[in-house]
């Protein structure tokens, strides 16, 4: 017997559609009701899922010069949704010679507590994914988030290292760096990194000291975003007439900090002014891939 005998109908997304015509009457009727907003939401979401394959493992280094911008929260939304949407084997790392707070943005922590200290001592007998899985913590998302261990210093030779191991195992390695773009760390990122995320806020100081380093970088492979920020598009028209076309500002929003802090984040409970810039950042790095 034939699948289409067997089936007495139309099957879509699991689900049967009585009148297939209907159906599509339907979806376009509500395409044009649908707000230009939510026009733009869906375009977003359209590139997301639909983001190319990639040939080979890419580095994605998100950095400033000043701390205390967002590096961390940009790395874990970034990451967030290029597994969840784009559907990648994507792990975010702690770099930050201090070691940061991004573990602390899992839900749970790591099997044992275990950081990126321990990963390293311990590459030698590590062969599979599920290995490699135990050291990180596992979001919803797919997300593996990678730690530090606080006093533990971790040199840019061990991080050279590091990021070879992690090529083999994921599609996309997000590296939080550290405040500066000098330290041994930074330097060694932002050479082997295919893309680079630079964060500021519109601050006078941070954005005076953001725009020095920014004419130091290269445009073309580089993705701008202002943290903590208005959207009346100032900030945004300044970057782009400094080259910079991949620009993005997150407007701060206290649903999302709160999120964060205790480890319930969850992107579709944000505002569509918060939920599309954040959807618009990953998209950006998502485009970027090689």
């Amino acid at each position: 017997m034939s699948r289409r005998r067997f089936l007495s109908g139309t099957i879509i997304d699991g689900r049967p559609v009585r009148d297939a015509a209907l159906s599509r009457l339907r979806g376009r009727i509500q395409a044009l009701l649908a707000s230009p907003g939510e026009r733009g939401e869906a375009e977003l979401e359209g590139l997301l899922r639909s983001a190319p394959r990639i040939a080979r493992a890419n580095t994605v280094a998100v950095a400033s010069p000043k701390g205390g911008v967002g590096k961390t929260t940009c790395a874990f939304l970034i990451g967030d949704l290029l597994a969840s949407h784009s559907r990648l084997r994507v792990v975010a790392v702690d770099a930050s010679p201090g070691f940061g707070t991004l573990a602390d943005l899992a839900p749970e922590p790591a099997a044992g507590g275990r950081s990126v200290v321990d990963l390293l001592s311990e590459l030698d007998r590590l062969e599979t994914a599920a290995d490699v899985a135990g050291y990180a913590a596992r979001l919803p998302s797919g997300l593996d988030v990678l730690g530090g261990e606080p006093g533990a210093a971790v040199g840019a030779d061990q991080c050279g290292r590091l990021l070879g191991f992690l090529a083999i195992f994921y599609e996309v390695v997000l590296l939080d760096l550290g405040p500066g773009l000098t330290t041994p760390i930074a330097r060694l990122a932002l050479d082997r990194a295919d893309q680079l995320v630079f964060v500021t806020t519109p601050e006078w100081m941070t954005a005076y000291v953001a725009a020095a380093a920014l004419d130091r970088l290269d445009p073309q492979r580089t993705t701008v975003v202002v943290n903590k920020a208005s959207a009346d598009g100032r900030v945004e028209s300044a970057l782009r007439a400094r080259g910079f076309r991949q620009t993005v500002v997150l407007p701060a929003d206290e649903r999302l900090h709160l999120m964060l802090d205790s480890g319930t984040y969850s992107l579709g409970a944000l505002p569509r002014h918060v939920r599309v810039p954040v959807k618009r950042l990953a998209a950006s790095v998502a485009a970027r891939l090689v």
